[in-house]
C-alpha cells in the first residue's frame, strides 16, 4: 500500500492520471461533412482566380479537392468559338483586348477570351477597371425612353459639335439656335451634348443613378469566378450629371462581361441576366455539387422601351459609328440573315497613354429566335492595331455559322 502511494505521488504519474480523467470531458473534434450542394459564392471561393484560364478553355475538367474528393467540372464555354476568338486575339500588338459572348436568355457565357501584353489572358474579360465611355449612353437612353416618354424618332436639340462637352452646350436656353437630331441618330453617332442634356433636363442624376444600379453598376454580380463590380461616377453638379449621362468621364467603368450583360437586358424583355460559366460540378460517384441555372433579374424597363432600344442599336450599325465595320451585309451569307445592333465607345485612359475602344452588341436569327450578345474591348497604345467593331462582326459570323450554330459538346477531358 505504501509503495502504491509512493508511486502515485510521483509528479509525472499524477499528471498522467489527471490527463486521463480529463480526456472524456473534452468535446470531440468536429467531423467535416461535405455540403449537399454549393452556391455560386462557395464555388467561386473553391475555384479562385487561378481557374480562369482553365475554365475559359471550354473543356471538361477533372479536379481533386482535399475534402470533396475527385470532381468533374463542365464549363459553359463553347471551345470552338473560344479557340477562334483566341486565334484572332493572339497576334494583336494591342496592350489589352477581350471578347465575350453571352446567351441573353440565360446568362450562359459562351466565350471569354482576353489578351494582355502579348499573352492570352481571359481574366481581361472580367476586369472592371476599363472606362465605360459612351457605352453608358445605353443606360441614359433607356432611362429617357422609359421616364420621359421619348421614342427613337423623337427630335432633340443641341449646339456646338457632337463629340465635345462644354458648359455652354448644356445651358437650358442655348445662346445659339440648336440643331435638331433624332434620338436614334444621336445614339448612333454617339452625340455627347444630346445625351448630357437628356441626363440633366429629362432624367435627372438620381433617376439615372437608379437605372445604372438596376443594370449592374456598383452591384456585386454573383459569378463562379472573381468578378468585381463596375464603378459609377458620382456627379457633384449638373455638369457632372451631363458627364455621367454621356459617358464623357473616366470614373464610370465596367468589364467586357458586364457590357455584354447590359446589352442582354435590352434584347431580353428588360431583364438583366445573371452570368454563369459552370454548367455542372459532380463528384466521381455522380453526386451533383453544383448545377448552373439561368437566373433573370426583375424587369427594369418595359417591352416597348426594349423595342425602341433595339431601334437605336440597329441605327448604330446601319448609319452610325459602326456602319463601316458592318457594311455590305447583303453580301455575307451568314450576317445578311441576322438582325444586328450595337453601341460603340471610345475614350482616353486617366493617364492619356491608352485609348479604350468598345463595341457591345448582339445578333439575332429571326427564323429560330436564337440571340447572342457580344462585347469586344481593345486597349490601344500609340498605334491602333485592331478594330473592336470588326472583331465583333467576325465573332458574330462565326457564332451563327454552321456547324457552330448548334453548340457541340467538347470531347476532351483536361
Amino acid at each position: 500500500m505504501a509503495s502504491w502511494k509512493a508511486s502515485l505521488c510521483r509528479p509525472w504519474r499524477v499528471a498522467a492520471l489527471c490527463l486521463a480523467l480529463a480526456l472524456p470531458l473534452l468535446p470531440a473534434a468536429p467531423v467535416w461533412a461535405a455540403p449537399a450542394s454549393l452556391d455560386k459564392d462557395q464555388l467561386a471561393h473553391l475555384l479562385g482566380g487561378s481557374w480562369v484560364p482553365r475554365l475559359a478553355a471550354g473543356y471538361t475538367l477533372e479536379l481533386k479537392h482535399d475534402k470533396l474528393g475527385r470532381m468533374r467540372l463542365e464549363p459553359t464555354i463553347n471551345p470552338f468559338l473560344q479557340a477562334q476568338a483566341e486565334a484572332w486575339l493572339k497576334p494583336l500588338k494591342s496592350r489589352r483586348a477581350a471578347m465575350v459572348v453571352v446567351e441573353p436568355s440565360s446568362g450562359r457565357v459562351l466565350v471569354m477570351a482576353g489578351l494582355s501584353r502579348g499573352r492570352l489572358d481571359p481574366g481581361v474579360a472580367l476586369d472592371s477597371k476599363s472606362p465605360a465611355a459612351s457605352l453608358f449612353k445605353m443606360v441614359t437612353a433607356a432611362a429617357a425612353l422609359e421616364e420621359a416618354g421619348l421614342e427613337a424618332d423623337s427630335q432633340l436639340g443641341f449646339v456646338g459639335r457632337a463629340h465635345t462637352l462644354y458648359r455652354f452646350q448644356l445651358k437650358e436656353t442655348p445662346r445659339y439656335r440648336p440643331q435638331q437630331v433624332s434620338l436614334a441618330k444621336s445614339f448612333a453617332s454617339s452625340n455627347n451634348p444630346v445625351f448630357a442634356r437628356l441626363g440633366i433636363f429629362q432624367v435627372g442624376g438620381v433617376m439615372l443613378t437608379s437605372y445604372a444600379h438596376s443594370l449592374g453598376f456598383e452591384k456585386r454580380m454573383p459569378f463562379e469566378l472573381p468578378l468585381k463590380s463596375s464603378c459609377l461616377v458620382k456627379p457633384a453638379n449638373s455638369y457632372g450629371v451631363g458627364e455621367m449621362a454621356s459617358g464623357f468621364n473616366r470614373i464610370t467603368t465596367m468589364s467586357p462581361l458586364h457590357a455584354a450583360l447590359v446589352v442582354s437586358a435590352f434584347i431580353n424583355g428588360g431583364h438583366l441576366p445573371e452570368p454563369y460559366i459552370v454548367k455542372r460540378l459532380t463528384r466521381s460517384d455522380g453526386m451533383v455539387y453544383y448545377l448552373g441555372k439561368p437566373h433573370l433579374g426583375p424587369a427594369i424597363i418595359s417591352p416597348e422601351t426594349c423595342y425602341q432600344m433595339q431601334r437605336l442599336f440597329e441605327a448604330t450599325v446601319e448609319m452610325g459609328t459602326a456602319r463601316k465595320a458592318f457594311q455590305r451585309l447583303n453580301r455575307d451569307k451568314v450576317l445578311k440573315n441576322l438582325e444586328l445592333g450595337g453601341k460603340t465607345g471610345t475614350i482616353r485612359g486617366p493617364d492619356r497613354t491608352e485609348l479604350f475602344e468598345w463595341f457591345a452588341g448582339y445578333g439575332r436569327d429571326p427564323q429560330t429566335g436564337r440571340t447572342l450578345a457580344v462585347a469586344v474591348l481593345v486597349v490601344h497604345g500609340k498605334v491602333r492595331y485592331a478594330n473592336p467593331k470588326k472583331l465583333a462582326r467576325r465573332l458574330l459570323k462565326e457564332a451563327f455559322r454552321s456547324p457552330l450554330y448548334a453548340e457541340k459538346k467538347p470531347g476532351a477531358v483536361h
